[in-house]
């Protein structure tokens, strides 16, 4: 969920410092609140983008729930420089069914230049004179992409949940046919023609199950300072539509917050698996990373704004992944203006990423005519990268990110920079 407006907000920030304690105290907002944002900012991954969003919130009256709602709706459009074209809405409620926390989502998008750096990481070398350059997007292809998703999450004890949910997703893969660029002289063109790809991978519709626990400790949300959040959960896509490919994948993760000083200074860190267990799924599925709670529109990886920062979107694609995410929350401004509650926060960031079982590699190793074990040792190599983020909150819920990130090595690409909404975990 990219939004731009980050110079505008982090002026209105620097002048809410000088607001009095009384005015800061008043601004509890009630009923329905209404966040607009322009869109207009600039990702690695996509280019500059065009368009709107906004957060919408119903606290509630007498008294209000604030910081937490009753109800929660985001939407956004945008389009980017580089051809995508995204439009998303999303919905959360704790109270919709009692006893029940109600997430859901519908996404379409469509992206003439996605990316696609092959399978594996490091078995592919990127060259940067191939990516969008002279009439050349080597490592491109043309997706467009729907998904509707809903998560229900209901108490078992104190912090611990059951999950269960269901999603649909329809793909659609094609050469690149944008004006301008040589439809034949790309990597997916080259993973079809020499069946790396198959020919059943074009397009696909898949309905996934998931289920699981969840443990949920943390004091707040959308920016917590101290606790514990940590998932277990199966996602299971049976043949229904009949593609040929059924699969079973196992997710996991363990955030931790901690607060050892001035509650302005927050340690976070994240640690992450997500493997396929059983059964194969098609190469358009891989890259997709798993979440209870959708953070962003489209979340891929590993490589990009959602898992390892500084490492270009979809960089590495393998069949299981671990990372992690370590950074330093310092919140350097409060204040309250135009009846908003706002802040200003600094974080420092290092990031780990690895392929933990390659994906199809006995397929490349008879294509590249290279043996599997030193194919295998190049995509299970590690990918490191740091970076700095900047936040700035409004109404504690909405949270303005820009983030720029380097990888430590030239192989996963330049400096990425991208703004977005919500911190990473």
């Amino acid at each position: 969920m990219n939004t731009g407006a980050i110079a505008v907000s982090l002026f209105l920030c620097l002048s809410a410092a000088t607001l009095s304690a009384q005015e800061q105290q008043s601004a509890v907002p009630q009923g329905w609140r209404v966040i607009p944002m322009p869109i207009v900012c600039y990702n690695s991954d996509l280019g500059f983008q065009f368009g709107a969003n906004s957060d919408i919130y119903n606290y509630g009256t007498g008294p209000s729930l604030y910081p937490k709602y009753l109800h929660k709706f985001h939407v956004e459009a945008c389009y980017s420089t580089k051809g995508q074209t995204l439009a998303n809405i999303d919905y959360d409620s704790e109270h919709l069914i009692p006893g029940v926390r109600v997430s859901a989502s519908a996404t379409a998008q469509i992206d003439p230049l996605c990316n696609f750096f092959g399978f594996n990481g490091d078995v592919t070398t990127y060259d940067r004179k191939l990516d969008r350059h002279d009439g050349v997007a080597y490592y491109c292809y043309r997706r467009s992409l729907f998904r509707f998703r809903s998560i229900i999450q209901g108490q078992i004890a104190p912090r611990l949940k059951w999950v269960g949910g269901m999603s649909f997703w329809y793909i659609l893969n094609e050469d690149l046919n944008l004006k301008g660029y040589q439809p034949d002289n790309t990597l997916f063109h080259s993973y079809r023609t020499s069946g790396i790809i198959r020919d059943d991978e074009v397009k696909g519709g898949f309905f996934e199950f998931t289920g699981g626990l969840s443990l949920d400790t943390r004091d707040f949300e959308p920016s917590p300072t101290k606790g514990i959040w940590a998932e277990a959960y199966f996602v299971g896509a049976p043949d229904i539509l009949h593609t040929g490919y059924s699969y079973l994948k196992f997710c996991a993760r363990f955030r931790h917050y901690f607060t050892p000083g001035p509650e302005w200074l927050t340690f976070a860190y994240n640690l992450a698996y997500q493997g396929t267990i059983a059964g194969e799924a098609p190469y358009y599925m891989q890259q997709n990373i798993y979440s209870l709670l959708t953070k962003q529109a489209v979340c891929e990886g590993l490589g990009g704004l959602n898992t390892v920062r500084g490492v270009m979107g979809c960089r590495l694609l393998g069949n299981d992944y671990a990372w992690a995410n370590f950074e330093i929350r310092c919140r350097i401004i409060d204040g309250t203006l135009l009846g908003m509650n706002w802040y200003i926060a600094l974080n420092p960031f290092f990031d780990l990423g690895i392929i933990t079982r390659p994906f199809r590699i006995k397929e490349m190793s008879a294509v590249l005519g290279r043996p599997e074990d030193e194919l295998t040792r190049l995509a299970c190599s590690l990918h490191k990268s740091a970076g700095l983020g900047i936040k700035i909150g409004l109404d504690r819920n909405y949270i303005l990110s820009l983030e720029v990130g380097k990888s430590f090595s030239n192989n996963d690409g330049p400096v990425c920079i991208s703004t977005a909404i919500n911190y990473i975990f």
